[in-house]
C-alpha cells in the first residue's frame, strides 16, 4: 500500500553521532505544531516531517511555507543540539558533502591516535620494563601525559563533548554523553589521583582517556566510510547523468544554428540536443535524426544494445553507441526519468521498516540506562570489591561500562540495510518507494496479477493466419493496405506483421468505412475487402466455417467481394517468463491469482498458459479492489499491474507493484516499480526484500547480543565470580567501535545481491 505523503519536507541534519541522537530528534520533531509524523534516518542524516492536513491548508494564514511551518521544525533541530541545511539537489552533491565529513573524521581520529600511541607505550613500558629509561617515571612526565591526553580529550573529541553537554542539558543522554563522560572522568580522575599523592603508575588513566576517544573516533570514521559504501549504488546511478548537454541555438538574422554546451539544469523540453557517438544521452527525448545502438542496461537490465532511430524514444543516462543523434527534449533535469528514479530511491532510504520500531524505542533511552548501570557498577565494586585498589577497580569498571555500550549499532541495524538494499534494487531495475515495503513484500502470501500488459506483452500480435490458395499469398498485403489508416490495436498488429515480414501493401485502399466494434470495409486492388468479426461478415452474407467461441474472440475474418478469403488470429501473447515466475512462486508457497477485465475465455487461456488456477474474469476496476480486499483475508497480498484500471487494486494491496512499461498512474499508486518491465524482476524484488530483512534481523541480533554480553563483562561479572577477564576502558571503547562497524559490514553484503545469478 503506497503511503507516500506529498505534504512533507526534508532537511539534512549535521551532528548526529548515534541512534539515540536520531531518536531524540525524532521525538522533538513530532512535538512541533502542525507535524503529523517525523522520521529521522541516522544512516543518511536526513530528517523528514509529514504535515497534518490542517498545517498544509493553513500555510497561507501563517505567512508562507518558510515562516508558517518550516521555521518551527528548524528551531526544534537547533534546540536539540544539531545544525541543518536543505538536502542537496543530487546524490553527487551529497556525496561530496559526505566525503568532506569523512575527511574531518579521519583528521580527528589521527589527532587522537597520535596522542594515544605514546601514552599507551609509556604505560606498557612502565608495567613490563619499569627500570628502563622509557618505563621509569621522569621529571615532568605527569604534566606531559596530562597535556597530551587533554589535547585528545578536549581537542580531538570537542564535538563529542559539545554534543554530549547539549544532551545533558536537555536531560536526554546519548552516545556522546557515554563517551565524553568516560573520557573526561578518566582524565579528571588521573589529575585528582596525582594531586592526592597517588603514584603516577597506580592512579593514572591518561592513556585510558585518550584510548577511549581514539577508538571511538576510529569507529566513527570507519562507520562513516562504510555507510558511504552502502550508498554507492545510488551514486553510481547519479553518475550516469551528464552535467551538460550540447544544445542547438538559433543564431540571429537566420544565420543558422550553433551547438553550445549548456548546463543540464538549463535544458528545457522542446530544445534540440545533439549526442555524439560514445556519449551518455543527457535527456529523455525523441530521436529526430540518426540511427545508433544504445546501451539501456541500467533501465532494462539487458546488456545487449538496442537499435534506436527516428521516432524512437531514448532515456537520459543511457549510452549512445556508434551513431550520432539529434533529439527533441521531452524531459530534463528534475523531470527526467533518471532523476525520478533517484528521488524514489532516496525517499525509500529515508523510511524505516516496522522491525526497526523496537530498536528505536530502546535506543532513545539506552544511554540513560547505561549511565544508571555504570553508577550501579561503581557502587557495587565500592561495596564488595577487594580491599586493595577498591576505588580504582570501581572507577575502572564504571568507565568500561560507560564506553562499551553501543546504541549506534541498534540504530544502524536497519537503516544501513535499507540504504544498501534499496540502492542495489535500483541497480537491478527494482524501485522501492519506502523502506517499510521491504519487510511487507518479504512476507507476501498471495500475488494477484493483472492480465493485459502484466502477464501478457500488452500488445496485440498476429500469431498465425490462414488464406485460401486462390489468393496466392497476397492476403496479408491486401489487409495491411486496408488497415494502415486505422488506429485499432488489431489493425496495427496486421500492419506491423506485414512490415516485419517484408510484405508490401497492395496499393492504396479507398472507400474506407470503419464500423465501430464490428470491422472495416475498404476497396483494394483485389476487390472489396471486409475485415472484422465473424458475426458481422455473416450478416453481410459471407459464408464462414463453424467456429468455437474462443476462435470468434481471437480471429479477424476476411472476405473479398463477398467470398470468404481467410482469417488472422490476433492475440496478446503471454510473456515468455510468466509461466516460470508463477511456478517459482508456487514452489515458495506463494499463491498466484489472475484478475482481468477481459472475458472468461480469453482470461482462462492466459491463466492456463501461465499455470494459474484461480481466475477472476470480467472484473471492473472497483471490482479488482474488492477482490484484493478479499484476498487479504488469507494473508499479505501483492498486486501486480500496469494500467490506470489497476490503480485502485494497487493502492488497496499490501504491496502494489507496477510494471515499468505501464502507465504513470499505476507507477504512482504502487509501492514497487519494475523498471525492467520483466516479471523476473518481481522475483528479484521478492528475493531482495527477503535478503534485506534477513540482514536486518541478523544486525539486530548482533546489536542486542553485543550489548547484552558486553555490559556485564565490562561491569566485571566474570572477574567478581571466578577471577575471569574484564575489559578495561580502552578495550571497551575498541569493542564499542567494532560493534557499530560489524552491522554496517553485514549490511554491505547486500551490494553483491544478484551478481551470482
Amino acid at each position: 500500500m503506497n503511503t507516500t505523503n506529498q505534504g512533507s519536507e526534508e532537511w539534512l541534519v549535521k551532528g548526529m553521532h548515534c541512534a539515540g541522537c536520531a531518536g531524540r530528534l525524532e521525538v522533538a520533531l513530532r512535538g512541533v505544531a502542525g507535524v503529523g509524523e517525523a522520521s529521522v534516518n541516522f544512516a543518511t542524516g536526513h530528517a523528514r516531517v509529514f504535515w497534518k492536513d490542517s498545517a498544509r491548508d493553513g500555510v497561507a494564514s501563517e505567512g508562507g511555507s518558510r515562516k508558517g511551518r518550516s521555521w518551527r521544525v528548524e528551531e526544534a533541530i537547533v534546540a536539540a543540539g544539531f545544525t541543518f541545511q536543505p538536502p542537496p539537489e543530487s546524490p553527487l552533491e551529497e556525496s561530496r558533502a559526505r566525503a568532506a565529513d569523512l575527511a574531518t573524521a579521519a583528521y580527528r581520529w589521527v589527532w587522537a591516535a597520535l596522542g594515544f600511541v605514546p601514552l599507551a607505550f609509556w604505560t606498557m613500558a612502565g608495567h613490563f620494563w619499569p627500570d628502563s629509561p622509557v618505563g621509569a617515571p621522569f621529571r615532568g612526565r605527569f604534566l606531559l601525559e596530562m597535556a597530551i591526553s587533554g589535547a585528545v580529550v578536549f581537542g580531538a573529541a570537542r564535538d563529542i563533548l559539545r554534543s554530549g553537554w547539549t544532551a545533558v542539558r536537555r536531560g536526554e543522554p546519548d552516545m556522546n554523553v557515554l563517551i565524553g563522560a568516560g573520557a573526561v572522568l578518566a582524565w579528571v580522575g588521573s589529575v585528582a589521583a596525582w594531586l592526592g599523592g597517588v603514584p603516577l603508575h597506580e592512579g593514572s588513566y591518561f592513556e585510558a582517556a585518550a584510548g577511549i576517544v581514539s577508538f571511538a573516533l576510529f569507529g566513527r570514521w570507519l562507520e562513516l566510510r562504510n555507510r558511504l559504501k552502502a550508498g554507492e549504488a545510488i551514486l553510481a546511478l547519479a553518475e550516469l547523468q551528464p552535467g551538460v548537454a550540447r544544445v542547438e541555438v538559433e543564431l540571429e538574422a537566420g544565420r543558422g544554428v550553433e551547438v553550445r554546451e549548456v548546463a543540464l539544469a538549463d535544458v528545457e523540453a522542446g530544445m534540440r540536443v545533439r549526442v555524439a557517438p560514445g556519449e551518455r544521452i543527457p535527456v529523455d527525448g525523441e530521436v529526430l535524426e540518426g540511427r545508433t545502438s544504445v546501451d539501456e542496461s541500467w533501465v532494462t537490465g539487458e546488456s545487449v544494445p538496442v537499435l534506436r532511430g527516428r521516432g524512437d524514444r531514448v532515456v537520459g543516462g543511457t549510452l549512445n553507441g556508434d551513431g550520432a543523434l539529434r533529439l527533441r527534449v521531452e524531459s530534463a533535469g528534475r523531470e527526467a526519468f533518471l532523476q525520478q528514479v533517484l528521488r524514489i530511491v532516496r525517499e525509500a532510504q529515508a523510511g524505516k521498516p516496522p522491525v526497526q520500531r523496537m530498536a528505536d524505542r530502546v535506543s532513545v533511552h539506552f544511554a540513560a540506562w547505561v549511565v544508571v548501570a555504570a553508577l550501579g557498577t561503581v557502587g557495587v565494586w565500592l561495596l564488595v570489591g577487594p580491599e586493595a585498589g577498591r576505588v580504582q577497580a570501581a572507577l575502572w569498571h564504571g568507565l568500561a561500562v560507560l564506553v562499551v555500550a553501543c546504541p549506534c549499532a541498534l540504530g544502524l541495524a536497519t537503516t544501513v540495510a535499507v540504504l544498501a538494499g534499496t540502492g542495489r534494487g535500483a541497480q537491478l531495475g527494482v524501485l522501492f518507494r519506502n523502506g517499510a515495503v521491504l519487510e511487507t513484500l518479504s512476507k507476501v502470501k498471495v500475488v494477484a496479477f493483472d492480465k493485459t500488459g502484466t502477464l501478457t506483452r500488452g500488445q496485440l500480435e498476429v500469431v498465425e493466419w490462414w488464406e485460401r490458395k486462390s489468393f496466392g499469398g497476397l492476403l496479408l498485403g491486401a489487409v495491411a493496405a486496408a488497415e494502415q489508416q486505422s488506429a485499432h490495436p488489431a489493425a496495427l498488429a496486421v500492419v506491423r506483421a506485414a512490415r516485419e515480414r517484408g510484405v508490401k501493401t497492395l496499393g492504396e485502399a479507398t472507400e474506407i468505412e470503419a464500423v465501430p466494434g464490428r470491422g472495416l470495409k475498404a476497396r483494394v486492388e483485389a476487390g472489396v475487402l471486409l475485415v472484422g468479426a465473424a458475426d458481422w461478415l455473416r450478416e453481410a452474407g459471407v459464408f464462414l466455417p463453424e467456429t468455437t467461441p474462443l476462435e470468434r474472440d481471437e480471429r479477424l475474418w476476411v472476405a473479398v467481394d463477398g467470398e470468404f478469403a481467410g482469417w488472422f488470429r490476433v492475440a496478446d501473447q503471454i510473456r515468455p517468463e510468466a509461466a516460470a515466475v508463477v511456478a517459482e512462486l508456487r514452489r515458495r508457497g506463494v499463491e498466484s491469482v489472475l484478475i482481468s477485465g477481459d472475458n472468461a475465455r480469453v482470461a482462462g487461456r492466459i491463466a492456463e498458459l501461465a499455470g494459474i488456477t484461480r481466475v477472476f474474469a470480467g472484473v471492473r476496476p472497483e471490482g479488482k479492489r474488492e477482490i484484493v480486499r478479499e484476498l487479504q483475508k488469507a494473508g499479505l497480498t501483492a498486486m501486480v499491474g500496469d494500467g490506470v484500471n489497476d490503480t485502485p487494486a494497487l493502492a488497496q494491496a499490501d504491496v502494489g507493484i507496477a510494471m515499468g512499461g505501464g502507465t504513470a498512474a499505476a507507477r504512482q499508486a504502487a509501492d514497487v516499480t519494475l523498471i525492467r518491465d520483466d516479471l523476473r524482476a518481481f522475483l528479484e524484488a521478492l528475493d531482495l526484500s527477503r535478503r534485506t530483512l534477513g540482514v536486518i534481523r541478523g544486525n539486530l541480533v548482533l546489536a542486542f547480543g553485543y550489548n547484552a554480553l558486553a555490559v556485564p563483562l565490562a561491569a566485571g561479572v566474570l572477574e567478581a565470580w571466578n577471577g575471569g577477564w574484564a575489559p578495561g576502558p580502552v578495550a571497551a571503547s575498541a569493542a564499542m567501535a567494532a560493534s557499530s562497524v560489524s552491522v554496517v559490514l553485514n549490511a554491505l553484503r547486500l551490494r553483491s545481491f544478484g551478481r551470482e545469478r
